[in-house]
């Protein structure tokens, strides 16, 4: 099971101004549609590990993004994998 930090902005500029950044310091991450559990509206979240949410809570407050919140997101990929049938 993996752990991941979900961080949500307001609006997708601040998506991708965290992806910016979070690539610029090293720091893996994926922009991906806002999961379900955490919001019905559309947009783009952050997924990082679990470890670096502080990381990169420092990288947003340094180069001034604003997000909305940082949940905490925990995942069975195994059991989750998507089989194609021909």
């Amino acid at each position: 099971m993996n752990t991941y930090a979900i961080i949500t902005f307001h609006n997708t500029h601040f998506a991708l101004k965290a992806k910016k950044y979070f690539e610029k310091y090293g720091l893996k991450s994926d922009t991906i549609p806002v999961p379900r559990e955490f919001s019905s509206e559309c947009g783009f979240c952050s997924k990082i590990l679990w470890k670096d949410k502080n990381i990169a809570e420092e990288i947003m407050k340094k180069n001034k993004i604003i997000y909305e919140s940082i949940y905490r997101w925990e995942r069975d990929e195994k059991k989750e994998k998507k089989f194609n049938f021909v």
